[in-house]
């Protein structure tokens, strides 16, 4: 029997349904539309060329045709990775399930998940025409797609979310995690926290956290009293939470905020001044560096990025150590959306941004009829991306892949909220802040419809 790989290889024809892309300035973008809660996609074609047979295209003048490569690492030594690509493909087929556009063609490639066969398949798609590139997943393919796509002129969607590579025609449709922290942040202060701590493992996604956290802290106005950092084990983030937790109680102030405007400039840690430079911390050898503010030094809530296991683990830590968890609010990143840390009771109460649920479990439910599984989280950016070209694909061949076309201010509603793509390749996020109590996990504010009274901070 042909694997999946094998099959995506042969013959893929399919045809997109158009969302609603936004129009004008001034208003709220209208929301694409969806498919009816009841409608399944047809079954997924089973073609049985030879594999070295070519990809046969529609019945429309070939002139007419508007051709989007989906480069993922279809095969790749790790099955998880695999699944992960197979998913995605699948998310895309949804969108053209439930079009009638016969002229829109997905043509899969596979990049084995490595820069040559990023940049081999990227040929290959050019070489057949393709008018704009959907993938790869990891940044050092979407690097080599990106070297060849660019003096093509031909616009490439990555998945992934390493700024190095955006821009240039190469945008980044992902979940980066500043628009995470800029929302959280905001949140945060416009309830009257004022003074924080930070938490971050030494990680690339840590480094990125703790520059966020400082430039959005700082520019409303706020301070970060004091920083750890740790390395990603159970064992590594014990003594760093014991320093933590020891500033809260030597420094302590009354805990719960009063609400007060936050302008100003913030005082950080030298370690967060360095961060702003790019020059972030060695592993710490005992106190950080402090400089505190407000009204007094202790800070009135912690973020903490990490999530699974290893917030289960960290989380305990600050009432074993003695911080009292009702008097200081722990934040985190969309990871916290885990209905297992509910049950952990040092998150009750926690917030965290993400996208909103209501609108991700929609897409869920719609990917389990179609294909009788749970979509893994990434599924949602193969969705969006495919229901964003098969709008665009129906304007005038000029105006079709524009950077005004795909950078539309106003943006675009998909499976995982209200999104938009930057002319510098980036994406910005409407999120939701939900918290965490032990009866579930809940929205306490939602995410934005509209983009025209939204300015990110951080990034």
């Amino acid at each position: 029997m042909p694997s999946l790989f094998s099959i995506f290889r042969r013959q893929v024809l399919l045809w997109a349904v158009a969302g609603l892309l936004v129009t004008g300035c001034e208003t709220p973008p209208p929301t694409m539309p969806r498919p009816s809660p009841d409608r399944t996609p047809p079954p997924m074609p089973q073609p049985v060329p030879e594999p070295e047979a070519e990809i046969s295209l529609p019945e429309a003048p070939q002139d007419d045709l508007v051709r989007v490569a989906v480069l993922l690492p279809f095969s790749n030594e790790s099955q998880n990775i695999e699944t992960i690509a197979a998913a995605m493909l699948k998310a895309a087929q949804m969108v053209a399930f439930e079009s009638d556009d016969d002229r829109y063609v997905l043509i899969p490639k596979d990049t084995r998940g490595t820069a040559a066969g990023a940049a081999e398949m990227t040929e290959e798609a050019i070489a057949a025409g393709a008018d704009i590139i959907l993938g790869p997943l990891f940044s050092e393919s979407v690097a080599a797609t990106a070297d060849i796509a660019r003096p093509a002129g031909v616009p490439v969607i990555a998945f992934s979310s390493d700024s190095e590579v955006a821009g240039q025609g190469v945008y980044l449709l992902s979940f980066p995690p500043e628009a995470e922290i800029d929302r959280v942040a905001s949140y945060a202060m416009s309830k009257g926290y004022a003074r924080f701590g930070l938490m971050a493992p030494y990680s690339e996604f840590g480094d990125r956290v703790a520059k966020a956290f400082s430039a959005d802290v700082y520019a409303l106005g706020g301070d970060i009293v004091h920083t750890e950092r740790y390395e990603r084990s159970a064992d590594a983030m014990i003594a760093p939470a014991k320093r933590m937790a020891q500033y809260a109680a030597k420094n302590f102030v009354p805990s719960y905020p009063e609400p007060r405007a936050v302008t100003g400039q913030a005082r950080f840690v030298s370690g967060a001044e360095s961060m702003m430079r790019g020059q972030l911390n060695e592993p710490s050898t005992g106190m950080a560096p402090i400089v505190s503010g407000g009204s007094g030094g202790q800070y009135q809530a912690v973020l903490l990025p990490e999530q699974g296991r290893l917030l289960r683990a960290l989380a305990p830590l600050f009432p074993y150590y003695n911080v009292n968890i009702r008097e200081v609010k722990l934040l985190g990143v969309s990871g916290w959306n885990n209905p297992l840390l509910t049950r952990e009771p040092a998150l009750n109460g926690g917030w965290f941004a993400a996208p909103d649920p209501a609108l991700a479990e929609g897409f869920k439910r719609r990917y389990e009829r179609a294909y009788g599984e749970q979509p893994p989280r990434l599924a949602s950016l193969a969705y969006d991306a495919a229901l964003l070209t098969s709008r665009l694909s129906v304007l005038p061949v000029e105006e079709r892949f524009t950077v005004e076309t795909i950078a539309n201010p106003n943006g675009y509603l998909g499976a995982d909220g209200l999104f938009r793509l930057r002319p510098d390749g980036m994406v910005e996020r409407g999120l939701a802040v939900l918290e965490i109590r032990p009866s579930g996990i809940i929205v306490i504010d939602d995410a934005p419809q509209s983009f025209v009274m939204t300015s990110p901070v951080g990034y």
